[in-house]
């Protein structure tokens, strides 16, 4: 067999088994099985909330987006690459492990310590005014708590971990922090919560919020023209994962960029695709290529936001 297909099988075999395992995740878990139950009797139609061909095909297009207008051209496979992947696998750990008790335990939470925020009447309303409202305002929470990720050190000691890539690909929007993850899926549940959303429908709409972020984190010179007045694209959202502070210190939006042009932290320029990552010799960028040296700085980077907090003068974004 030819060598140039090599690429193509290896991304065959990469994409279908980062689609299957999160689908393996919802139907395997128990906690979100419960969770999901509402959408219907039968375990199998959770694949109208989560469907590995789908995801798959998703994948394989920015893949080929990555391939044919990269904004830095790489080896299939790089090192950075491979690093993301294991960001995604161990999350998707975590998820498994942790997550779906703590949307149990957040739902639980608000309705007995925090329903007084729940907006009066929203039983009557048409269920899609109360999603799109529930959409807008997680969205503006996440872009606002983004903002602070960035302000408060010790926040941003765990966020620094998801600026850390020099070469964005579609998995890096899975290098994340778990303690980064509970805060983000907090703040993504507790808004919709407030517009009587079902845990089933805010499920749903966290598959979209983890879909749509493989697209903007792509290695894809695009601004999607006109659409890039309402959505993140793939150009604004590298300007904030720029190395330099003017460029990290714009673009907060993660589904939505209206946020960031009503504030004023736009960034004016939509031609320029920076440099990325973070600068510091305190922050454990990885290093090696090979598996060892790859879990060793996972492991670096997962103590790294614990030890920086603990010791004074911990710097901000």
């Amino acid at each position: 067999m030819s060598t140039k297909y090599l690429p193509i099988l290896l991304w065959v075999f990469v994409g279908a088994v980062a689609a299957a395992i999160p689908f393996g995740v919802l139907i395997g878990d128990p906690v979100l099985r419960q969770l999901l139950a509402p959408f219907s009797l039968h375990i199998a139609n959770e694949k109208a909330i989560y469907s590995p061909a789908a995801y798959f095909v998703l994948l394989t297009a920015c893949y080929l987006l990555e391939r044919k207008m990269p904004v830095n051209p790489r080896d299939f496979l790089s090192a950075s690459f491979r690093y993301d992947l294991l960001w995604y696998f161990g999350n998707v750990c975590f998820n498994l492990a942790f997550l779906g008790y703590f949307a149990l335990w957040l739902n639980a939470f608000y309705q007995h310590y925090l329903s007084f925020l729940s907006i009066g009447g929203v039983g009557d309303w048409h269920p899609m005014a109360r999603f799109a409202l529930g959409v807008l305002l997680t969205d503006f929470t996440r872009w606002l708590s983004h903002l602070i990720r960035h302000k408060v050190p010790a926040f941003w000691a765990f966020h620094a971990v998801h600026h850390s890539q020099t070469e964005l690909n579609i998995f890096t929007d899975a290098r994340v922090h778990p303690v980064d993850t509970m805060v983000s899926t907090a703040i993504r549940f507790l808004p919709m919560m407030m517009f009587g959303n079902p845990v089933p429908v805010i499920m749903a709409w966290l598959v979209f919020e983890t879909v749509y972020p493989k697209f903007y984190h792509a290695n894809v010179r695009i601004n999607l023209g006109p659409l890039r007045y309402l959505l993140v694209t793939p150009q604004s959202h590298r300007v904030h994962h720029g190395l330099d502070r003017i460029y990290r210190d714009k673009n907060f939006g993660f589904t939505f960029s209206v946020w960031d042009r009503l504030f004023g932290t736009q960034f004016a320029d939509d031609t320029v695709y920076p440099a990325t990552g973070i600068e510091g010799k305190a922050f454990p960028h990885e290093s090696g290529t090979t598996p060892r040296s790859q879990l060793r700085s996972f492991a670096r980077q997962l103590i790294y936001p614990f030890r920086s907090i603990a010791q004074p003068g911990v710097s901000s974004a």
